[in-house]
């Protein structure tokens, strides 16, 4: 029971000082537009970065207010070749875009992808396509990075999208919407492929249509073309559904896409990379480093 105790100490004093480190910087910020990006959308008030408060169940950083999107970039020293963009969560409301963001940010960098997260505009949350401003972003910068594919160090066939939660929804309808962007072209770099060229999905966020249990969003259009795909989530997840997953996971595998799906029995929504009281999901990003390995995304290009 002693040895117990003491992991149990070990274990929070980890997790205390984890939370606490200063967040990882990005080495560099990139404009997705230079002038006003496409449609008409205005913030309720000035870019607002919130920081979480000592008794917040889940203490994560808050941003709001987002006018300008941007990719922010993690530079590895090594790199492998592959890139991905990260699209974090937060209810179109604000970006989790520390605990969604650059937290994964540093993984990926960490095995040698340029890592780029998607601060796109927001909130949105009170429009009639929440998802609408959001997927435009998403959409510009997989083109934005492809374009400047040779300047990162990056092959343009190796770019990745992620998305947790609603920035999960986000990255699977821009992604099945490849065909015709989401906005009018707007210069040479709207005419560089929008498709990434693989997707990984994390608690995806109302992705069933209204009041469905069986049909996807009407906004959502899998086929053939969509990239090899990775999906986790769990089980008593009340704000993402396992029932949307495993459609999408169906829906994957009958257009004969690669796909993969894990469901953890417990976890709740919004776990990130960080341990939780369950525990179960935290073997999540393991799986997707087997995923990626095997897809020959890992290691020297």
């Amino acid at each position: 029971m002693k040895q117990i105790a003491l992991l149990c100490a070990v274990v929070a004093v980890a997790i205390t000082s984890a939370l606490a480190a200063e967040p990882a910087k990005p080495d560099k910020v990139l404009k997705l537009w230079e002038g006003k990006p496409p449609g008409n959308f205005t913030a309720p008030g000035p870019e607002t970065l919130t920081e979480p408060k000592p008794t917040d169940k889940l203490p994560i950083q808050r941003l709001t207010n987002v006018t300008e999107p941007r990719l922010e970039f993690y530079l590895p020293q090594k790199k492998n070749g592959n890139a991905v963009i990260i699209v974090p969560g937060g209810g179109f409301g604000v970006l989790a875009s520390q605990h969604e963001g650059s937290e994964l940010a540093t993984w990926f960098r960490d095995r040698g992808f340029v890592a780029a997260v998607l601060e796109h505009r927001c909130p949105t949350n009170k429009l009639p396509k929440q998802w609408e401003f959001p997927a435009m972003d998403t959409q510009r910068a997989v083109s934005l990075l492809r374009s400047k594919a040779a300047d990162f160090g990056v092959k343009p066939d190796r770019i990745g999208l992620f998305g947790f939660s609603a920035g999960g929804q986000v990255a699977l309808i821009a992604t099945t919407n490849d065909d015709a962007l989401l906005y009018p072209a707007a210069d040479e770099v709207d005419k560089v492929s929008c498709r990434p060229d693989f997707l990984m999905l994390c608690y995806a966020w109302h992705i069933l249509a209204d009041n469905s249990l069986t049909e996807l969003k009407p906004e959502i259009h899998i086929s053939a073309k969509t990239p090899p795909t990775f999906i986790a989530q769990a089980n008593d997840d009340k704000g993402s559904l396992a029932e949307g997953s495993t459609l999408a996971f169906l829906a994957l595998r009958k257009a004969g896409v690669s796909a993969e799906l894990h469901i953890y029995s417990t976890g709740g929504h919004g776990f990130g990379l960080r341990p939780n009281d369950t525990q179960a999901p935290g073997d999540w990003p393991g799986r997707l480093e087997l995923w990626l390995k095997a897809r020959g995304l890992l290691g020297e290009k």
